[in-house]
């Protein structure tokens, strides 16, 4: 999963990269999480300067 994450981030064509709603409702069913979960936990880690590994972590 996070391959699939990276990969579809850096993508430069645009025509290629995955559609960003589509994308995070694909990242919220194979986690098992709503939506608004995902982006209460991103949320949350922006605001307290978590690093990548422990916003990673809350996710699972």
């Amino acid at each position: 999963m996070e391959e699939s994450i990276e990969s579809n981030l850096k993508e430069e064509d645009l025509e290629r990269r995955e559609n960003g709603q589509v994308f995070e409702m694909k990242v919220g069913l194979q986690l098992g999480r709503s939506l608004s979960e995902l982006r209460d936990v991103a949320a949350a880690s922006s605001v307290k300067g978590e690093d990548m590994e422990e916003f990673a972590s809350k996710l699972f």
